[in-house]
């Protein structure tokens, strides 16, 4: 298929298909004056063994050998965490503060009582069991919450409950004291920050999104639908948020960009200007107004990160099919380390994750994009499951990456400029990317005919 034909593909296929908020441009392509359509340029782009390949029809494609359901899986509560907090967060954490003030009220009516009776313990179980309830139900699922909070008959209830019986003004008081302190604390600033923060995750999502727990990792989380949610996840290993510690955090660059992936001990006025450049080939990823960008060293001769500049700017656009697309997000996946060498931080690597209504839409999703905006270039492999090669146009030179279809998603990784002709296996799949759950490695008899 020839350049003028694909490209009318492409714009033919932008216009049928619905825009989506965070993102812009053409299916594949840049926005409406760029001249980055999502494919090759005319002109062969800047990698010279490429231009014949650019000009040749790319393959269709077809659903991937059977994936490991596991996998599959994980996959999808991925998507769902990140969706989660992208886009109820917020919700369920103001709805918490609304839970618990019932619960506070009643504790604080019932000190003010000189007799207490059976009535006051059924009215007290009764705001406790509805916060439990919610918390069960909303929050549980999310965060890793203590049981006397999952729990409305609680230590302090039944001691309430036991020095009512008894008759005990004494004991009654006491454990409502108790009750009062429990409950205040719960809604703390500092006690959200720790056990109920968005800023930054821990667990579930962290252990979600590694391959393993023994892995060090550490990851940026971007979300764009809705508020452009941003945020990083971690072990809990680093929770702790005094100075003498390393801390996993964020720097937002002059043009804009934000950097999620990286950890290290630092003071209360940290600015990006603390950091010397980090990384040897000159290239960070970082996450901008929903989508992703490359940063590029202008000033090589000195060591300040602050001289970054974007070179690439939404360098997933060529994969973005929006026809029965449900979902997207990002993922910024990185060693977690905690020195501040020149080949230590900031080496994130970018995951695109899709989201389509079903499994066909998702397989025709690929088929388009790979009719379009996508050139085929074989195959790589990891953790057993077998990744298609792809490169496409980026304002006349091109980007290369490796993209999967499983189940109802289409997954993209490994954008660089770097021809994959070029690139060893450690260059194709770097540490930070095996890291992650996509280097979960495929086990016999969990495999599934549906999946991807």
């Amino acid at each position: 298929m020839d350049h003028t034909r694909r490209r009318l593909l492409a714009v033919t296929s932008s216009l049928t298909l619905p825009a989506l908020a965070g993102c812009t441009g053409l299916v594949g392509g840049g926005s409406g004056g760029d001249s980055s359509t999502g494919e090759n340029s005319d002109d062969g782009g800047t990698d010279g063994s490429n231009s014949e390949q650019t000009a040749t029809a790319t393959a269709t494609a077809t659903p991937e050998p059977p994936q490991n359901r596991a996998f599959l899986d994980r996959t999808r509560a991925v998507m769902d965490e990140i969706s989660w907090f992208g886009s109820e967060y917020e919700r369920a954490r103001r709805q918490y503060l609304l839970q618990v003030k019932p619960v506070q009220e009643t504790v604080a009516e019932l000190r003010e009582r000189n007799t207490l009776a059976a009535a006051d313990v059924s009215e007290l179980r009764a705001k406790t069991t509805s916060l439990a309830t919610y918390v069960r139900e909303e929050l549980a699922p999310h965060f890793e919450l203590e049981r006397r909070l999952r729990n409305g008959e609680n230590t302090f209830v039944r001691d309430f409950a036991a020095a009512v019986e008894r008759d005990d003004t004494q004991a009654s008081q006491d454990a409502l004291g108790r009750l009062s302190v429990f409950y205040n604390r719960i809604t703390a600033d500092a006690y959200i920050e720790q056990h109920l923060s968005a800023h930054p995750i821990e667990e579930p999502l962290h252990g979600l999104l590694q391959s393993s727990s023994e892995g060090q990792a550490i990851f940026g989380v971007s979300y764009p639908p809705g508020d452009n949610f941003t945020t990083q996840t971690f072990s809990d290993e680093y929770s702790d948020r005094s100075d003498d510690v390393a801390r996993p955090h964020a720097h937002t660059f002059p043009t804009g960009q934000t950097i999620f992936d990286h950890a290290h001990q630092y003071g209360a006025n940290h600015d990006i200007n603390d950091h010397t450049n980090e990384r040897p080939d000159g290239l960070v990823y970082t996450f901008s107004q929903g989508a992703v960008d490359m940063m590029k060293d202008t000033k090589a001769w000195r060591e300040r990160l602050a001289d970054y500049e974007p070179e690439y700017t939404n360098v997933f656009d060529a994969v973005v099919a929006r026809d029965g697309r449900e979902d997207y997000a990002y993922v910024m996946a990185n060693k977690l380390v905690t020195d501040q060498s020149k080949e230590a931080q900031f080496g994130g690597r970018p995951i695109f994750l899709q989201r389509f209504e079903s499994e066909e839409r998702a397989v025709s999703a690929l088929n388009t994009l790979m009719e379009t905006t996508l050139g085929d270039d074989g195959t790589t492999t990891l953790a057993g499951r077998e990744w298609r090669r792809v490169y496409y146009d980026y304002d006349g030179a091109n980007l290369y990456a490796n993209v999967l279809q499983v189940g109802e998603f289409v997954l993209a990784t490994s954008v660089s400029p770097e021809p994959h002709t070029d690139r060893t296996e450690k260059d194709q799949w770097p540490e930070q990317l095996t890291l992650s759950w996509l280097g979960m490695e495929v086990s016999e008899g969990e495999t599934t005919e549906t999946g991807g």
